[in-house]
C-alpha cells in the first residue's frame, strides 16, 4: 500500500515539474516572498542614510525576480513547449484595437492620478526615493529606471504571464476571462499592502482595467503605459511640488 502510494505520489511530482508552468510559478513564488520580505523597498531604506541607491537596487531587483528570471525559464522552454514571450503578451498584440482602447481608458488614468495627488499619506510615500528630486538629472535617472526595471517587469509578471498563463490553462469563455483578470489583479493588489490605502483601491481598479485591457489586446504593453503613466506623472508633480518648495525657501531666506 505504501509502495502504490509512493509510486503515485512520484508520478504526480514528475508529471507537475515536467508542465511547462511549474518552473515558471515555482520561480514566480520564490521572487515574491523575497520582494515582500528581505528585498523590499521599505526594508531596503530603512537603515540608509541616502535612499537613492537602496531604491536603485531595488528596481534591479524587480528587474532580475520578476523579468529576466521568468522570461530566462519561458525561452529555455520554448523550444518543445507552447511558451514563448509573445505567448505570455510580450508583443504589440491586436494593436490596432491596443491604440483604441487604451486612448478610451485615458480620461480614467487621469481621473485616477488627479485622486492620488489629493491624498496626503500619497504625497508623502512617493517617489520611493527623495534624494531623487535632489536635481532634474537624478530625477531623469530615477525615473527611466523606474519604467525599465520597475514597470516593465511589473506588468510582464502580473499582466503578462500570470494572467496568460492562466488563460491557456483553462477554456476561452467569459466566466473565465473574468477570473483570470480577477486573479492576476488580486495578486498585484496584494503585493500593494503597506501601501497607503488610497493606493491598495486604485490597484485594485487599475488592475480591473489593465486585466482586461490584456487579455482582449493580447498585449500587457497598453497596461504598461496607463500604469507607468499614472506613476511617473505623479512623481513629476512631487518633484515640481519639492522644486517649488525650495524655490520659495531662498527667496525668503
Amino acid at each position: 500500500m505504501s509502495m502504490q502510494w509512493f509510486s503515485s505520489a512520484t508520478s504526480t511530482a514528475v508529471t507537475i515539474i515536467a508542465d511547462p508552468y511549474a518552473p515558471l510559478f515555482f520561480a514566480l513564488g520564490i521572487s515574491f516572498v523575497l520582494l515582500s520580505s528581505v528585498l523590499n523597498v521599505r526594508n531596503l531604506v530603512k537603515d540608509a542614510v541616502k535612499d537613492f541607491s537602496p531604491v536603485m537596487k531595488y528596481f534591479a531587483s524587480v528587474f532580475a525576480l520578476l523579468f529576466l528570471l521568468p522570461l530566462a525559464i519561458i525561452l529555455l522552454q520554448s523550444g518543445h513547449t507552447g511558451v514563448s514571450p509573445v505567448s505570455v503578451g510580450l508583443g504589440p498584440g491586436k494593436w490596432r484595437l491596443g491604440l483604441i482602447l487604451t486612448a478610451a481608458c485615458l480620461p480614467l488614468s487621469l481621473v485616477g492620478l488627479m485622486l492620488g495627488i489629493n491624498d496626503p499619506i500619497l504625497k508623502t510615500y512617493y517617489p520611493f526615493s527623495k534624494e531623487a528630486m535632489s536635481s532634474a538629472g537624478r530625477f531623469a535617472i530615477y525615473e527611466s529606471a523606474y519604467l525599465v526595471l520597475y514597470y516593465l517587469p511589473w506588468e510582464f509578471t502580473f499582466r503578462g504571464v500570470i494572467l496568460f498563463s492562466l488563460l491557456a490553462l483553462l477554456p476561452h469563455t467569459a466566466p473565465a476571462l473574468v477570473m483570470v483578470v480577477m486573479v492576476s489583479t488580486f495578486l498585484s493588489t496584494i503585493f500593494h499592502i503597506g501601501h497607503p490605502n488610497s493606493e491598495v483601491l486604485g490597484a485594485f481598479i487599475l488592475g480591473v482595467i489593465a486585466g482586461t485591457l490584456t487579455a482582449l489586446t493580447g498585449s500587457f504593453l497598453y497596461a504598461l503605459f496607463h500604469h507607468a503613466l499614472v506613476g511617473i506623472l505623479n512623481d513629476f508633480i512631487a518633484y515640481r511640488r519639492s522644486m517649488r518648495t525650495h524655490a520659495l525657501g531662498r527667496e525668503t531666506a
